[in-house]
């Protein structure tokens, strides 16, 4: 099974990079994977930075590829939150472009600011063989421990549903989809269920996940 590790990142997660890509260094010893970053930051200086951390903790065969996106425009917590999906879901369809140009059979999709064990990834694709699933999604807390997260902080997804769905909300064209980037991931998971795909939603396999806060 060929893995590529597919993350976006953003300069507002600097306070949680470093010790992010210390754990994917750790993972990726005990289990291998590709690793593309897409960096969705304004402007080109924030790529350096990661370059600079990949470097230290002996990450060479990784790619970071830059997504320019007009963003600052938002003032109400609506409209920042509306900017944050809309740059995130652009730079999950990079990603899966990426998997779709090349023969990678599963992305692991892994947030920045979630620190798992080396062994986290083999358990999942130890779930994903076991019940022959298509896509397997860990729930875990989000950075305020009182909601739960119901996105792809940490998915396995196979090629075979990237190639079927695409990231990119289809606004205007499906009754069902919500007209705003915010729920695209909810959206996302609702298409999949209504599709039959062999689907889970599991919580408390990996254990812990230590949900980085910006403090």
């Amino acid at each position: 099974m060929k893995i590529l590790i597919g993350t976006p990142i953003h300069i507002s997660k600097d306070y949680c990079m470093e010790r992010w890509l210390e754990n994917v260094a750790k993972l990726r010893q005990q289990t291998p994977a590709d690793l593309l970053l897409v960096d969705n930051s304004p402007g080109l200086d924030y790529m350096e930075k990661v370059k600079k951390y990949c470097e230290k903790y002996g990450i060479t065969n990784y790619r970071i590829e830059h997504l320019e996106i007009p963003q600052g425009k938002g003032i109400s917590k609506e409209e920042i939150d509306e900017e944050i999906h809309e740059r995130v879901a652009k730079s999950r369809e990079i990603i899966r472009q990426k998997i779709l140009s090349s023969n990678y059979d599963v992305l692991f999709s892994w947030a920045c600011d979630q620190i798992i064990s080396k062994n986290a990834l083999d358990k999942l694709i130890n779930v994903m063989n076991s019940g022959d699933l298509w896509v397997v999604i860990h729930n875990s807390w989000a950075e305020n421990d009182i909601d739960f997260n119901f996105d792809f902080g940490i998915a396995l997804i196979k090629r075979n549903i990237l190639e079927k769905y695409g990231f990119l909300p289809r606004f205007g064209t499906d009754p069902d989809v919500p007209n705003n980037w915010y729920c695209a991931e909810r959206w996302y998971e609702e298409r999949l269920k209504k599709d039959g795909c062999k689907y889970a939603e599991i919580c408390g396999l990996i254990n812990p996940i230590y949900h980085l806060h910006n403090r």
